[in-house]
């Protein structure tokens, strides 16, 4: 860069702020660390790094390409090696013929355009990137990843034979053990509950369901699927030979030093069995109350229903809503030196040192509604039932807790005052309902909005604020927010989840409505009136706070519109 081009560049920078002292600082830190301009002036956090990178644009005399804003397609990235690629760091985004566009943080660097040049046998063309955002994609695309392309595996070998040398431990260089390898750390790294193995006509897809929604790891070529369905079956313990029927096995296995327990399950379909792995991960149990996203009265009114001396406590919501986090909360909060605490799982998804947790077997007929008559013989002060079923179990649960315990359980349904009824059709007399339940907590997970790339919903309006139940007076307040997508987010614009709660406390008018087996709608009204927060309302309080969008609040919660007023 001669003089002009420095005055061009220190008068620039002067007028975004920058102070001779910063340039000199800037300039002293590139030559003495080896890094870029860019990067020595992202440095210093004068200004935000996008407006930095437009304005020195014009001064390289290239183009600008803002990574957040771009989703890199695989086949683009696979063109540089990531060794290659953290070295220089530099990003490919796309290609045209031979020549491969480049984002980089030193565009006029040449000993970076011959590297790429030399190893990749295409003609770089170079973009400014910030060189904050090139770390955070190589972080996303590169971090972690495996080159499935460079495993080798002898289509032709027969299946009897590779189970064997899987068998033997003989198969490791393979690639099998390193693409399973790959598949759970990328679960326990990426946050994922559940890892899907999917043989299809062509291919084999694995997929992890991150914050609740399922999003695609890798594709596999299809003489990978016997080999690799049977290598996670052998890690499970489970029958290779059987292809025919499900399977259920727990697996253990150590990553990364840190022991995770997963729940394994086969399923055969048109083209080979399906696997899903949940993990169970003890590491993640969050069993603080105060951090499992109640609002401080609701959870001030739970709290007080499981501490009392006897009852039934219910945590309901459909299969993946937080259930069983709530309820292993609520026994961490009763676990005392004192007292006797049983529970019945199926399965025991994580052991809490203290409590005698027991395995439900249904396949020599030991059920819920079994392991509960014994519960009552061995001196409980709290019992945990898994799942309420069928009659029988929540008959026996509401003796327990008439006749001195606290029962804490859970039922699959959509709200607090349907739980009422539920139990209602299966049978439950109303006198013993009224008699035993104490407290019934309706909860859903719900996406949170990046806190990285959030910005205001300029599409929700003051009328659809009012739409989803906000007062006309509070609606005017609201700032709606969503996300934009950006690196951090996997350009979802979501990350992380957060629980609403619906917590009814059984008061003397809720007893009296189900004591004269009011109708679902009018029970719910007298719910509300007598305090209870809904799941729409306790969304919308997230909502306000700028945590969810208008789109996830209509998306898992039901209007109030039924509400007397």
């Amino acid at each position: 860069m001669g003089a002009p081009a420095r005055d061009l560049f220190s008068e620039k920078l002067r007028s975004l702020g920058f102070t001779d002292a910063e340039l000199a600082t800037a300039t002293e830190n590139m030559n003495n660390q080896k890094i870029s301009f860019v990067q020595a002036l992202e440095s210093l956090g004068r200004i935000n790094s996008r407006i930095l990178i437009e304005a020195l644009g014009p001064l390289y005399g290239c183009p600008v390409v803002h990574l957040e804003d771009r989703d890199i397609a695989s086949n683009i990235l696979e063109l540089i090696p990531k060794d290659l690629a953290s070295k220089l760091r530099i990003i490919p985004i796309e290609r045209s013929a031979n020549n491969l566009i480049v984002a980089t943080g030193n565009p006029h660097s040449p000993d970076t355009l011959k590297a790429i040049q030399l190893n990749t046998n295409f003609f770089p063309r170079a973009v400014l990137a910030s060189e904050l955002r090139i770390a955070d994609a190589l972080q996303k695309y590169y971090s972690g990843v495996l080159d499935v392309s460079k495993l080798r595996i002898d289509e032709a070998q027969t299946e009897e034979s590779f189970r064997q040398e899987i068998g033997s431990q003989q198969g490791e260089d393979t690639g099998i053990a390193s693409l399973a390898n790959f598949i759970l750390q990328q679960c326990l790294a990426l946050g994922a509950s559940d890892i899907h193995v999917e043989p299809y006509e062509t291919e084999m897809r694995i997929r992890l369901r991150i914050d609740g929604a399922l999003r695609e790891l890798q594709k596999v070529k299809l003489g990978w699927k016997e080999p690799l369905i049977t290598k996670l079956k052998i890690m499970a313990k489970m029958d290779i030979a059987e292809k025919r029927l499900p399977q259920d096995k727990n697996m253990n296995v150590s990553i990364g030093g840190r022991p995770i327990d997963f729940r394994v399950s086969s399923c055969p379909t048109a083209f080979g069995e399906k696997m899903v792995l949940r993990i169970l991960d003890k590491g993640s149990l969050q069993t603080d109350m105060t951090k499992l996203g109640f609002e401080p009265d609701d959870l001030e009114k739970f709290k007080t229903s499981i501490q009392q001396a006897n009852g039934m406590v219910l945590v309901t919501g459909p299969t993946g809503s937080g259930k069983t986090v709530t309820l292993y909360s609520a026994l961490a909060e009763l676990n005392k030196s004192t007292d006797n605490i049983v529970t019945a799982e199926d399965p025991v998804e994580f052991t809490l040192p203290g409590i005698n947790q027991v395995l439900i077997r249904n396949e020599i007929e030991f059920t819920f509604a079994k392991a509960l008559k014994s519960f009552l013989r061995q001196d409980p002060d709290v019992i945990m039932v898994g799942e309420i079923r069928d009659l029988e179990t929540a008959e026996i649960a509401m003796k327990a807790a008439l006749t001195g315990h606290m029962v804490l359980s859970t039922l699959h349904t959509n709200s607090a005052p349907e739980t009422i009824t539920r139990l209602l059709n299966m049978g439950v007399e109303s006198f013993n309902l009224v008699s035993a339940l104490t407290c019934v907590v309706a909860q859903r997970l719900l996406r949170k909005i990046c806190s990285k790339c959030a910005v205001r919903d300029e599409e929700v309006t003051p009328d659809v604020l009012i739409e989803l139940g906000f007062s006309q007076e509070f609606a005017a307040k609201v700032v709606p927010m969503t996300g934009r997508g950006c690196v951090a987010c996997n350009k979802s614009g979501e990350k992380g989840r957060t629980a609403i709660h619906e917590v009814l406390v059984m008061t003397e008018d809720v007893k009296a409505a189900v004591a004269a087996k009011l109708p679902p709608m009018e029970l719910k009204v007298i719910c509300m009136n007598s305090g209870m927060r809904t799941l729409r309302q306790a969304a919308l309080i997230k909502m306000a706070r700028g945590t969810i969008s208008a789109k996830e609040v209509v998306a898992m919660t039901m209007p109030d519109h039924d509400r007397q007023n």
